[in-house]
Formats: C-alpha cells, sequence, structure tokens
C-alpha cells in the first residue's frame, strides 16, 4: 500500500523540461556590469529599472533583454 502511493506521488511529480534560450550567451565584463549598474541606478534604483529601460539606456549591441533580465536576477 505505502509502496503504491509512493509512485502515485513520483508520477505527479514531474519535472519541467529545460528549453535553452536561442539568445547567445554574454560574458559580463567590468565594464558591462559597470553600464548595467549605471543604468540602474539612473532609473531609480532596482525597484523602478524594468529591463526594457536598462536594456535601451545601456545601448549596447548583440545585448538583449534576455540577458538584462538573467543580470538582473543573479545580481539584484
Amino acid at each position: 500500500m505505502m509502496m503504491m502511493m509512493m509512485m502515485e506521488v513520483s508520477e505527479k511529480r514531474r519535472v519541467r523540461q529545460y528549453n535553452r534560450s536561442d539568445a547567445p550567451r554574454i560574458r559580463w565584463s567590468n565594464e558591462l556590469h559597470n553600464r548595467f549598474v549605471r543604468a540602474v541606478e539612473s532609473l531609480g534604483g532596482q525597484t523602478k529599472a524594468t529591463p526594457k529601460r536598462i536594456l535601451l539606456l545601456m545601448g549596447v549591441n548583440g545585448l538583449n533583454i534576455s540577458h538584462v533580465k538573467s543580470h538582473l536576477q543573479v545580481l539584484l
């Protein structure tokens, strides 16, 4: 009986499949990170700055919104 209950629970807990982003990975150099921090600060701090506004203010070719969102999650 206990074994059947454990099997039912394990069947319900499925791990979500990992979907890799199409955006190429980037290395956040000190200069790039400093631009990010300055953009966040100039927009009123981490509670007011949005990824889209940060991206526009940074003005870096090859950087996209998914890079900015990820960096926000990791560092702020």
